[in-house]
């Protein structure tokens, strides 16, 4: 499966005489947040449909909207506010006279009022009923969001690939450029010298002990190791089949950490130019991870 997104969309539906559609919409978060929306009426239904998500949604914030339809024929019991309703009627009655206007609490309106009309609690059969057929949709749902998270994942992957084979690609060649630092050093050294005493011969021992000195301080051969070491264990998380975007970003921290590294230890142009181009494509990677999930 490899690497997901934490960007998708899904939808879901069950029932036939009641019918429940969800849909379910995922952003990036740093962790996973879920938000669904019901009435309170059906508030009893979010447990089910957290647990849904739960079990295969592991980073990112999810939205959940559903839709419920009764259509079958037996009547629901609604239970009327009484003094709700006789509240809203006076107020009306009153603001009404004290503005010299005509009055409008109609029985039609004062029932279209908030809360003057509450559905009785459903029985536990229908709960049970409307329980089933939200599980299944919401795995319906989630299952096609988690398909979706999949395919952008390996659209991303491909991209993060590229990334890396642009970083990989030049290690080689600053290795290569990294062994004749020491000889150019010397030879730097000699002619410095040469400048400024002339013919007078230098001890060749002490030499060698100075250049040894600079290959020592300006070694990048650990650096370089580790940050291909990093590399690879970047391309293997891209295929695992679970949650790396924090092992990623972990990564991306320490390969940082040794392009800086590298770029502290010397002042060759050319490996100078590198980091400066190292630490962009890293900056684009560290980018193109945060819809990982």
């Amino acid at each position: 499966m490899g690497l997901s997104s934490m960007t998708g969309y899904g939808a879901g539906q069950a029932g036939e005489q009641v019918v429940v559609r969800m849909e379910m919409r995922s952003v990036n978060h740093r962790y996973s947040d879920f938000a669904i929306r019901l009435s309170r009426e059906y508030a009893f239904l979010e447990d089910a449909i957290r647990s849904v998500l739960a079990e295969n949604v592991h980073r990112g914030r999810v939205e959940v909207s559903v839709t419920i339809e009764d259509f079958r024929e037996d009547p629901r019991t609604v239970k009327v506010d009484w003094g709700l309703l006789r509240g809203y009627d006076e107020s009306i009655s009153s603001i009404a006279q004290r503005l010299g206007l005509e009055p409008t609490n109609r029985v039609d309106y004062l029932l279209s009022l908030p809360g003057v009309l509450q559905p009785v609690a459903m029985e536990e059969e229908d709960q049970d009923l409307i329980r089933g057929l939200v599980q299944s949709a919401a795995e319906a749902a989630v299952k096609a969001l988690v398909e979706m998270r999949s395919a952008e994942g390996q659209r991303l992957a491909a991209v993060l690939n590229q990334y890396l084979d642009a970083l990989a690609g030049s290690l080689s060649e600053i290795a290569g450029l990294a062994k004749t630092l020491p000889r150019e050093y010397r030879e730097r050294l000699e002619n410095r010298i040469q400048e400024l005493m002339g013919d007078i011969q230098v001890d060749p021992n002490r030499l060698t002990a100075e250049v040894a000195i600079f290959a020592d301080r300006s070694s990048i051969d650990e650096e370089l190791v580790r940050l291909d070491s990093h590399l690879i264990e970047f391309r293997s998380a891209l295929e695992e089949d679970e949650p790396v975007g924090r092992k990623l970003d972990f990564l991306l921290q320490e390969m940082n950490r040794e392009v800086n590294t590298i770029g502290s230890k010397t002042t060759h142009v050319a490996i100078a130019q590198w980091v400066v181009e190292a630490k962009s494509v890293i900056e684009k990677l560290r980018e193109q991870i945060q819809n990982v999930e």
